[in-house]
């Protein structure tokens, strides 16, 4: 057995050099690591179409033990030809894990995961506190985790195939590289410290105990080595404290830069127009596409937003979405659109006038052959425009087919390392600035800023998953910066989902749908995450998202307000705003539920909050954790058979870019709540009353 041991924890390895006990100076009796015969490290490699992976487990390695640095050294693993050097120092907050690889026998290798971390699922704490903290979606927390809840540990977990999606890895859909699991005692935490974007699969998986999975991918031909570290430390209090501790790593790095900093954002942008989403045909996606005559052809729209920006006291950002000629969400054969582009150009040049500023949603890098409900077939389209040149390859060299959307439409992901694939998009984005546009979300379905992964041999990338993906990307942020240049006016470009860390410097808006609390999206495990890491270097829009009916939009603007998202919704023919919750909350329109007056007093008094006295906090500001409020009601009601719930008032706290601290406070409902502040950050004990529909900001210095 081995030890090394910080300021705060201890480590423990055996003969192996598995990790077999780790434990917190901030409860030095609880033991997080779940015994069990485990891998020390496990690598992947291709073999033609096939993936094979290979754990070390029994492996006897040669030890050299620097006191607080021990390097353990693997030779041959499993007769292999492969030799793994793996190092772990002892470093005054946190241990340090590497590992280079080599091998003998021109194994392709695409893959290693190092070190294994399985922790257990109870621990010494009060029972069911635990909680895993998912940097996922907008942000995910699971409260007292079970092997249920989980995917099962396997080879197959750690692999990129069409079955496991083509988005959840880092960078991409997993925006920052960590994870956290605590309890109401102490906590530990998991985290890379790459600064290079390099590709990974992070996910918490079941093995026996729970697995801090941790898959570091990309072209391991040549001898190297991972190029970064891996640091485990422990906190204590709850998630904000975990994430702290990486927001502290991250926001040092190159990829943030402050708001305030960035010129290439349009000022019209950053003064938080309501987002107000115009479906221009069919209600959901899974359904009917018959033109909504309402918004048909596109002027017919401009006195429906004239009575928003005039009830908001505010310019708007009307945002397209569906409108593609062929069927909603075909690409890329997808113009002229849906109402002829002269239509658009005319709206958008009215829009203008107006002081707003029309964007679009979009498709990303896919491409689409049929739409069911169109009667699209683009297949001719495919082989005439050589796309079958750009699709992603699967190991077994098949076309890269998503699977998610097969019910309505057939879709194939496009590889951003082929120059065709930046080429379509660089011509459609220009297309879209022809006609006016001034907000492209081009990345609706690359989602954090997805580049999806191939295995093509015939690409010009390495015939893998890996850094290359990052770099394409990097290449797009390009493409976006010359079609702003060349269209003459300030644009922005948008993303579907947060904005992955690395990302950041090349998206200026993100699309995030919250779950308010009380709301059982992500089963309750909603939390803004996305907002407490990044909130000061992007913006965030939350035109769509979750609110408990019948007061969808109220809360969920309450909740926007808070959290830092320009609030927006989906509005309908008549020029009310969509009021019902469902998973696409832009598709169900009637019956109406709700009073659409109601709706637009939150907007209206939100908007005004976050550009003006709020500004420097919800546009410019840090999220802080929250401040100790006492008393906030809890409202329960019934509605269409479901028990609903939710506080009355929502709060945040933030931090201004000068220092100070100003505490959000957004009350939903129709009267008047008396709040209590007890929090030493803020002053002396106090009470405060938001108003009924409303919100205040209470600064401090």
């Amino acid at each position: 057995m081995k030890q090394l041991i910080t300021q705060h924890e201890i480590l423990t390895l055996d003969d192996y050099g598995r990790i077999v006990s780790f434990s917190s100076g901030y409860a030095p009796d609880q033991e997080f690591i779940q015994p069990g015969d485990y891998p020390v490290l496990s690598f992947q490699y291709r073999e033609k179409d096939r993936l094979i992976d290979v754990e070390s487990i029994h492996d006897i390695p040669e030890i050299k033990d620097f006191g607080q640095e021990i390097e353990y050294t693997y030779t041959d693993i499993e007769d292999t030809g492969v030799t793994a050097v793996c190092r772990i120092i002892a470093g005054p907050d946190n241990f340090s894990f590497t590992i280079s690889l080599t091998e003998t026998n021109g194994l392709c290798i695409t893959g290693v995961s190092y070190p294994f971390i399985i922790v257990r699922y109870q621990l010494e704490g009060t029972p069911n506190s635990e909680a895993l903290l998912y940097p996922i979606n907008a942000g995910l927390l699971k409260r007292a985790p079970q092997p249920q809840d989980l995917e099962p540990d396997s080879f197959h977990a750690f692999r990129f195939a069409p079955e496991n999606g083509d988005t959840f890895h880092y960078p991409g859909q997993v925006f920052a590289q960590f994870l956290a699991y605590y309890n109401d005692r102490a906590g530990i935490l998991a985290m890379c410290n790459d600064t290079k974007g390099q590709l990974k699969l992070i996910k918490p998986v079941h093995r026996n105990g729970l697995r801090l999975g941790f898959f570091h991918a990309g072209d391991w031909r040549e001898p190297r080595a991972l190029g970064y570290n891996l640091l485990l430390c422990s906190f204590q209090g709850d998630w904000y404290d975990g994430a702290s501790i990486y927001r502290s790593w991250s926001s040092r790095q190159d990829w943030s830069v402050p708001l305030q900093k960035r010129p290439e954002i349009p000022d019209w942008l950053l003064d938080s127009p309501p987002h107000v989403v115009l479906r221009i045909q069919g209600r959901i996606d899974e359904g009917p596409v018959e033109p909504n005559e309402c918004f048909q052809p596109y002027e017919k729209a401009v006195p429906l937003l004239e009575q928003v920006a005039k009830a908001l006291d505010s310019p708007v950002a009307p945002i397209i979405m569906a409108w593609e000629n062929k069927g909603p969400w075909v690409y890329p054969d997808c113009f002229p659109p849906t109402g002829g582009d002269s239509s658009l150009r005319s709206f958008t040049a009215m829009a203008r006038e107006r002081g707003w500023h029309v964007g679009s949603y979009c498709n990303g890098t896919r491409w689409v052959t049929a739409q069911y409900w169109s009667g699209y077939d683009g297949r001719n389209y495919l082989l005439e425009n050589q796309g079958q040149d750009t699709l992603c390859r699967t190991v077994e060299n098949n076309y890269w087919q998503e699977r998610w959307d097969t019910s309505w439409r057939q879709s194939y992901a496009a590889c951003l390392e082929v120059e065709h694939t930046r080429k379509t998009a660089e011509d459609f984005c220009m297309h879209l600035a022809e006609d006016g546009l001034d907000y492209i979300q081009f990345l609706d379905q690359n989602v954090g800023c997805t580049a999806f992964p191939c295995y093509a041999e015939d690409h010009g990338h390495p015939p893998m998953p890996g850094q290359w993906m990052t770099q394409a990307m990097e290449r797009l942020g390009d493409t976006f910066r010359d079609v702003c240049k060349k269209s003459g006016r300030p644009m922005a470009f948008a993303l579907e989902q947060p904005c992955c860390e690395y990302f950041l410097r090349d998206i200026h808006i993100c699309d995030v749908r919250i779950g308010p609390p009380g709301h059982p999206y992500y089963n309750g495990g909603f939390i803004p995450l996305a907002q407490f890491l990044h909130h000061e270097f992007i913006l965030f829009q939350g035109a769509f998202g979750s609110g408990q009916e019948p007061y969808h939009l109220p809360i969920r603007t309450a909740a926007n307000l808070v959290w830092g998202n320009i609030p927006g919704g989906v509005l309908t023919g008549d020029g009310d705003f969509v009021n019902r919750d469902h998973p696409q909350p832009w598709g169900v329109w009637e019956p109406k539920l709700g009073n659409n007056q109601d709706t637009l007093t939150m907007l209206k008094n939100a908007t005004e909050l976050r550009r003006g006295a709020g500004k420097p906090y919800l546009v410019y500001g840090q999220m802080q954790k929250p401040a100790n409020l006492e008393e906030i009601p809890i409202i329960n009601w019934q509605y269409g058979g479901y028990d609903y719930e939710a506080p009355a008032v929502f709060d945040c706290l933030w931090k201004a870019p000068d220092g100070r601290l100003g505490l959000i406070l957004a009350n939903w409902t129709d009267r008047p709540r008396r709040i209590k502040i007890n929090d030493c950050r803020l002053g002396i004990p106090r009470f405060v009353i938001v108003p009924a529909l409303g919100c205040i900001l209470e600064e401090v210095m």
